[in-house]
């Protein structure tokens, strides 16, 4: 039986120059499974979402069984979460399909202990590694119980143990029945489905059992290039030990409140080699890489190293901002000083050595690029700061095999020329083609020999290590990171909001009381009056047990420029009433109504951020949607499209919060980018104006991503 079936499917996204599939044509029965090949840009995800029902071909037909459900978990699993705490992440979907309280709950509790997130159900989402993120993601489509399972590289991040365990569940999903189609880069995942489907240049080169596609030597080759040529010889312990020591650890620690991620950690790294850091997913290697590079203010210990670390994040786009791939490349070279030739040839270089040609990716829009070419043009940004330690964090995650060992050569290659090179992989065969392999787990044993080891190679006293080299403090402008992730707390609701006459309120009344308070909060009236509104906002905030300390932090923090605006209105603007004039002086004049005015602005400014901080602290995401799908039922009876006005109510509630952790992956990009290095004051902003534009293409990208998300667990 036919669960879908494409016939001739051909499509193109605008702008594109070339289509991204062509002439498609692909049966897919009940049962099956399948995975999905091909090098990057391939177009495997484009075919992953048109079977999902994301978008309709330009020509040809999708026929989809009646009353299949298709869940699809995307490639960045980022895009994928719609809710600010675990557990209620997981629970959306059920939700939307109007189950009972127990089955939500039952399908929550089931798919976390199934991915492994059993422990984290009460964690912020934006608390999770990427890797954690990811499983996160196909827990919550897993909670809807798809006939047709699509898997858009799900385990790129993952570990070794997490991959198995991921595997086996999607094996054990489709014994029952179910039908699964993946994608993958990985010859032992793919080796283990029924059927395999190769895509090259947006068309399918082969289609067949998976003994028929192993006896083919030369789709083979072309799909998992084992070409290990590509490899230089690690360094002996011999040679390793003559090179000098560039950077030194000393007793790093970090936590999280109530978790502890890593303590007192030490280490060295040596001049001209190649470190390889393995470790289970979530275990703290990409907090580590931000330690060293100085962008985490609350790391404890001390860094000592030749030159700041430049670090290639792991989410590769929140790393790339410019329109224009060599604009992107270009951006931290050119705040180092290099212009000119000599910056238009460490562009072309580091584009070469990321494996992106010059000449084919240099006019490219950052947004056009696939996964892989993104990852790839993240490090080349990198490569072109010339830092003596570079650090790279999964650079080879999402790649193909042969970009894969492009990339690892590249890696070896900038060791041989002098740098000091350390990468994080999930993959031993990457491992062991580096110089030295630091294991997270030996790594961080209290009494880890290796560690002391590397304190004082050779026997030489730790300040004989140290002494050509200087300490590294964290990054004053890392502050700007803490304040968007104070921000961003401030908008979501707690893990656990707490039980109070608030919270029991019924969707439908919390959302009513927030719109009534939110009109009343815009209307003109009285001094006294405002001070009544006060009073009310007080009196919901305590009912909904909201923390005095935090309330009062945030009203500090808001009030100053108030104060800062009045007095600009006392000294330049009229208020044109003719009131009694109090004071003068010069230019600065005080009156009635300008006083009246200031004392409403300082009793109303409270009061808004006290419902609003309240509404988000006591309202749980789907609450929102429920009590405004209750409110405005009415409306749908008459045929007016409620459903939109919801689901962008939603996307606001979740955007807001999704925005600012993009930017914050904008601005840590321009930290380890120099941007921020020399600037103060207004300087700052100054350096923020070219930004706008591809912020603001990252806000309409984001808000689509949402809305996929949402549609993915059958928001309607």
């Amino acid at each position: 039986m036919n669960l879908l079936e494409l016939k001739k499917i051909t499509y193109k996204y605008p702008l594109a120059e070339q289509p991204a599939l062509k002439n498609i044509d692909l049966s897919i029965q009940k049962g099956e499974f399948i995975t999905l090949l091909g090098t990057n840009g391939s177009g495997k995800s484009t075919l992953a979402r048109l079977m999902a029902g994301f978008f309709k071909p330009d020509s040809g037909s999708l026929e989809l069984k009646e009353d299949c459900v298709p869940g699809i978990v995307f490639q960045q699993p980022k895009d994928q979460i719609v809710a600010s705490v675990v557990e209620r992440d997981t629970a959306f979907g059920p939700q939307n399909l109007d189950m009972t309280m127990d089955e939500i709950e039952l399908r929550t509790i089931e798919c976390l202990a199934l991915t492994g997130l059993s422990d984290r159900a009460s964690s912020r989402t934006f608390e999770l590694s990427l890797g954690q993120t990811q499983r996160l993601a196909l827990s919550g489509i897993l909670a809807l119980f798809p006939d047709l399972l699509i898997l858009d590289e799900v385990t790129a991040m993952l570990d070794p143990a997490s991959r198995e365990e991921i595997i086996k569940l999607v094996q054990i999903w489709n014994e029952k029945g179910n039908t699964v189609v993946q994608v993958t880069h990985d010859v032992d995942e793919a080796l283990r489905a029924d059927r395999i489907v190769v895509l090259e240049k947006g068309s399918v080169i082969f289609d067949g059992p998976t003994e028929s596609f192993v006896q083919n030597q030369e789709i083979v080759k072309k799909v998992f290039d084992d070409d290990s040529s590509l490899y230089r010889k690690p360094l002996s312990q011999e040679e390793i030990e003559e090179k000098e020591v560039a950077l030194v650890a000393e007793k790093l620690s970090f936590s999280y409140p109530g978790r502890k991620i890593f303590k007192d950690l030490s280490f060295s790294l040596r001049k001209g080699t190649l470190t390889a850091l393995t470790g289970p997913s979530g275990c703290g290697k990409s907090t580590l890489f931000e330690c060293l590079s100085g962008l985490n203010l609350e790391c404890t210990g001390k860094i000592y190293a030749e030159d700041r670390p430049a670090l290639a994040l792991q989410e590769s786009e929140a790393s790339l901002f410019a329109t224009y791939a060599a604009d992107d490349v270009a951006f931290g070279a050119k705040n180092r000083g290099v212009e000119g030739k000599a910056l238009l040839e460490r562009v072309k270089n580091s584009m070469e050595k990321a494996g992106l040609p010059f000449k084919d990716f240099a006019d490219r829009h950052t947004f056009e690029l696939s996964g892989g070419e993104k990852r790839k043009l993240s490090v080349a940004g990198i490569i072109a700061l010339d830092s003596s330690v570079l650090i790279f964090d999964e650079p080879t995650a999402g790649l193909d095999p042969q970009s894969r060992k492009i990339m690892l050569s590249t890696l070896q290659s900038l060791a041989r020329e002098g740098k000091t090179v350390l990468f994080s992989t999930h993959r031993m065969e990457e491992a062991d083609a580096a110089d030295i392999h630091l294991d997270w787990q030996t790594l961080t044993q209290e009494d880890n020999s290796s560690a002391k080891e590397a304190d004082s190679p050779n026997e030489n006293p730790k300040e004989k290590l140290k002494e050509n080299l200087r300490e590294m403090p964290p990054l004053k402008n890392a502050s700007i990171l803490s304040s968007l992730e104070k921000a961003g707390e401030a908008l979501t609701a707690p893990p656990k909001i707490p039980d109070s006459p608030v919270s029991r309120l019924p969707a439908s009344l919390k959302v009513g009381l927030f719109a009534l308070l939110a009109v009343f909060s815009i209307l003109p009236y009285p001094l006294w009056v405002s001070g009544i509104f006060l009073i009310i906002c007080i009196l919901y905030a305590a009912l909904a047990k909201y923390p005095a300390k935090r309330a009062f932090l945030t009203i500090a923090k808001i009030l100053p420029w108030f104060a800062f605006f009045a007095l600009i209105q006392f000294a330049f603007f009229s208020d044109g009433s003719g009131s009694k004039e109090l004071f003068r002086w010069k230019w600065f004049i005080v009156t009635q109504v300008k006083v009246e005015n200031l004392l409403k602005t300082f009793i109303r400014a409270p009061s808004i951020i006290l419902f609003i901080s309240t509404f988000v602290f006591s309202t749980e995401e789907r609450e929102i949607l429920d009590g405004m799908t209750a409110i405005l039922s009415p409306l749908a009876k008459i045929k007016i499209p409620v459903r939109y006005a919801v689901l962008v109510t939603g996307i606001i509630f979740r955007f807001i919060p999704l925005l600012l952790d993009e930017m914050k992956g904008i601005v840590k990009t321009q930290i380890i980018r120099g941007a921020f290095a020399n600037a103060r004051g207004l300087g700052k902003l100054k350096i923020l104006i070219p930004l706008f534009v591809p912020l603001i293409l990252q806000t309409f990208r984001k808000a689509q991503n949402l809305a996929d998300a949402l549609t993915a667990r059958y928001f309607s």
